[in-house]
């Protein structure tokens, strides 16, 4: 057995925490059965320790004024993904059978905040986003029943349709990453400086809820197959989710084994296309010519980040070749950010993505959904970012534990 896997089963506790589902959550609050937030819901009890608790209710297109304001407002301006400053965007948005906003209100009818919710029905996965809520409003409102009933609601309406949800928290506000706990959400992932709010970098935390069905129905099979450099990510989510022991694979001179002549000719063919949208933000492709293999990511100009990698290759010398080409993108675009979701099950690209400067910063069981074989796969986020990590945090027992279990709470904490 390798060294790092017999260090890392001598480290594990025999005894494990309950996993928290989708289901054992619908079950602590029955309440969200009775929400039907496309009338509205208002709570029987509206005062709760003094605060008002605001009503709940699914926005319109003749709300999304009002959610752009509650934007421009909250974040002075400066909000870093300019959708949700723009009225025609928000609109289309709630036209879509796969977006949601669901609205805070105070009678008679005033908008004191709001979230969204992308519905993956293909994918079988949902993600909140885009919480905001006014200030002047914050500490006479009772935001945590709210915030609570507004993510336990959906997944009781969509149970059968959505088996995993996530959220990317900022890390300084501890009380939203205590909310998110208190709806079942987990610590699983590490985002270091990904954001910009108010103009300065800010790292996020990915939550995560599962369907019992997805981890343990229609988890694959396979035995995760990674780096040791990820073993600490590995762990964490050992300990949450039970999982089985990995199978721990290095490549030392695997750049070393490559063809170069296939190198050389590949890179004579690779092509790139860029798509823009109105507000700046680039889909941008990389593939080779008279090959089916491509590398394709989301480029958000304003906040110099890249994300949404989704690639195919047919060999390693393909792989080498996107992501030298990668390497020469973030140079030229100035990212100072660049994440991608890699198999769990191959640690030959693993270790091409962390011999070109990507580091594991997360494992996440059952986060892929593979149509073909009606399974949901486990993937592990490598992350590029440049500088130090903004030490501005607040952060809840759970998030510090994970970040300690992952070896990154040192370059977060105040000295």
């Amino acid at each position: 057995m390798d060294d790092h896997l017999i260090l890392f089963s001598k480290s594990v506790s025999k005894s494990k925490e309950d996993i928290i589902t989708i289901e054992d959550m619908l079950n602590k609050y029955r309440y969200s059965r009775e929400m039907d937030l496309e009338k509205g819901y208002e709570f029987e009890n509206s005062i709760r320790n003094g605060k008002r608790i605001p009503s709940l209710k699914f926005a319109t297109e003749e709300d999304a004024e009002e959610i752009t304001n509650i934007f421009k407002e909250v974040y002075e301006n400066t909000y870093p993904y300019k959708r949700m400053e723009d009225i025609s965007e928000i609109r289309s948005m709630i036209r879509s059978p796969n977006y949601y906003w669901i609205l805070f209100r105070f009678k008679p009818d005033k908008a004191i905040g709001c979230i969204g919710l992308h519905l993956d029905f293909e994918n079988k996965i949902g993600n909140f986003f885009g919480f905001a809520f006014r200030k002047n409003y914050q500490h006479n409102a009772d935001i945590s029943t709210a915030s609570i009933a507004c993510e336990i609601a959906p997944m009781y309406k969509f149970k059968d349709q959505i088996f995993i949800w996530f959220a990317e928290i900022r890390s300084s506000f501890s009380s939203i990453q205590y909310l998110a706990k208190l709806a079942g959400f987990k610590p699983t992932a590490f985002l270091p400086n990904k954001d910009m709010f108010f103009n300065h970098s800010e790292s996020e935390i990915l939550f995560i809820i599962y369907n019992r069905k997805a981890l343990f129905n229609y988890r694959s099979s396979e035995k995760p197959k990674i780096i040791s450099q990820a073993i600490f990510c590995y762990f964490h989510a050992f300990q949450k989710y039970s999982l089985e022991l990995p199978t721990i694979k290095n490549y030392d001179n695997l750049e070393s084994e490559l063809d170069k002549h296939k190198i050389v000719k590949i890179n004579s063919l690779l092509k790139r296309k860029v798509e823009r949208d109105k507000f700046g933000n680039e889909l941008i492709t990389i593939s080779i010519k008279g090959t089916n293999s491509f590398f394709e990511f989301l480029h958000y100009d304003n906040i110099c980040i890249a994300e949404k990698v989704v690639y195919k290759v047919s060999t390693l010398e393909e792989l080498y070749v996107f992501i030298e080409e990668i390497k020469s993108i973030t140079q030229e675009l100035r990212l100072r950010y660049f994440e991608a979701y890699l198999s769990a099950y191959n640690p030959a690209h693993q270790t091409i993505f962390f011999n070109a400067g990507f580091k594991p910063t997360g494992y996440v069981p059952a986060f892929k959904y593979n149509k073909a074989k009606n399974l949901f796969e486990d993937q592990v986020l490598f992350v590029y970012h440049e500088g130090r990590l903004n030490k501005d945090t607040k952060l809840i027992p759970e998030t510090i534990e994970f970040l300690k279990t992952i070896k990154y709470y040192k370059e977060i904490r105040k000295k």
